[in-house]
């Protein structure tokens, strides 16, 4: 398999359109505009192809708010996007493509060098790179380096431990004080071309007044896009449209559990108080959590007009999954819904593999559901069963509230 750094989008090619801008031309230059390439220089201006901008982290901080981000086709892009909000639906904040050839990648992923001076040996097969040392990779700069998993010459090694000495097998990993520790029967550097650590940063943040579509986010121990979660601000007008997702989470999630280790990571979360979104035309492969989720504590607002359709999700743990907790009285599930998708091997792939609680390795998740507002149509899917079935709900299958519809859909067991 062609090295992540170099050769990423080459193995996708599939997911590519040949287009020169992905919005139309009126949407588009309707607000400023900035061109992000591998060939760029941050010290540009950004305003046109030939002086495009090189690095997320200067996209991040110099974006204007309403602007439109053009990233090259066929390129790869280290980091996690954090833009503006945009001014209005008349004027948001888009993430999209220019060029010809494979969508760009977003990743947050740590290439460690070749080089085996970057190792140390700690005996009876343990080997450690300091990887908040950026003297020992490229990729991405800073950012949380709890790791997800690791790329091995383009093989996916999920087998995250949390202390070394729980390290017994070939390319067992944690992380610990700045520091990755695999299990290894020489240096590492000298067994594989190229190593790749995914780390936990969230590939996309999304405000209020987004756009993001014809991108492909691989690779993060984190989420792949994500918004909501403030107390104090509703995320509103969201649109997530043909994206590709793959390999995405397996970093802790240290506020989850108290006293307990959790992995974690979805495709496209909404967290509470967020409302008008739509994510559409989408793929999902490869998600350690759920491809898509409303989940969270509402205060502002919960999940109003949320709408996931038209998405393929192959190999991830759910497909779609809710829950809810103290929500006030109203604050819950209005007019949101998951249509028209198609799931294959959901409940399979590597999340499954290894987590410690397979049955919740379902197409849908209803986990606790403390809100007296509910309002989710599920309708038009079609979905391949795995062996734990359909839906895993917390509280029994026959407590499903009320207004979770689950109907008209094909269900299909696989084979």
């Amino acid at each position: 398999m062609p090295r992540l750094s170099t050769c990423m989008p080459r193995l996708f090619t599939c997911c590519c359109t040949l287009a020169v801008l992905t919005l139309s031309a009126s949407h588009i230059f309707a607000g400023e505009v900035r061109y992000l390439s591998n060939a760029g220089s941050d010290s540009a201006d950004g305003k046109t192809p030939a002086t495009a901008w090189r690095t997320i982290e200067k996209l991040n901080a110099s974006l204007p708010a309403g602007a439109t981000a053009l990233l090259r086709r066929g390129d790869v892009f280290y980091g996690g996007v954090r833009l503006p909000a945009g001014r209005d639906a008349a004027h948001r904040t888009t993430l999209t493509a220019y060029g010809e050839g494979p969508k760009p990648v977003i990743t947050a992923t740590k290439i460690i060098k070749p080089d085996p001076s970057v190792w140390e040996d700690c005996t009876h097969c343990f080997w450690r790179v300091a990887i908040t040392n950026e003297a020992t990779h490229t990729g991405l700069k800073g950012g949380d380096p709890d790791p997800g998993f690791l790329i091995v010459d383009g093989e996916m090694k999920p087998w995250k431990r949390f202390d070394p000495s729980d390290l017994v097998m070939p390319w067992d990993f944690c992380g610990r004080d700045g520091y990755i520790y695999v299990h290894a029967t020489n240096n590492p550097a000298l067994l594989a071309k190229e190593i790749a650590i995914a780390v936990n940063e969230h590939a996309v943040s999304f405000n209020s007044h987004f756009a993001a579509s014809n991108l492909f986010i691989r690779a993060t121990g984190a989420h792949g896009m994500a918004g909501g979660w403030s107390g104090r601000t509703i995320r509103e007008d969201i649109r997530i449209s043909d994206c590709d997702f793959a390999d995405i989470g397996g970093s802790e999630c240290y506020n989850c559990w108290r006293g307990f280790h959790i992995r974690y990571g979805n495709g496209v979360e909404f967290g509470s108080n967020c409302r008008d979104a739509i994510v559409e035309r989408c793929t999902f492969r490869g998600v350690y959590d759920t491809a898509t989720t409303m989940q969270g504590v509402p205060s502002l607002t919960g999940w109003d007009d949320i709408h996931f359709r038209d998405c393929t999700m192959t190999d991830c743990t759910q497909a779609f999954e809710i829950w809810c907790r103290g929500a006030p009285k109203g604050k819950g599930f209005k007019r949101c819904s998951f249509t028209g998708n198609r799931t294959l091997r959901v409940g399979g792939g590597w999340g499954p593999l290894v987590r410690p609680k397979r049955e919740v390795s379902t197409p849908l998740l209803v986990y606790s559901m403390d809100t007296d507002t509910v309002d989710i149509d599920i309708s038009g899917n079609t979905f391949e069963v795995m062996p734990y079935g359909l839906i895993y709900c917390k509280d029994g299958p026959d407590k499903l509230p009320a207004g979770y519809r689950v109907h008209d859909n094909v269900c299909k067991e696989m084979k």
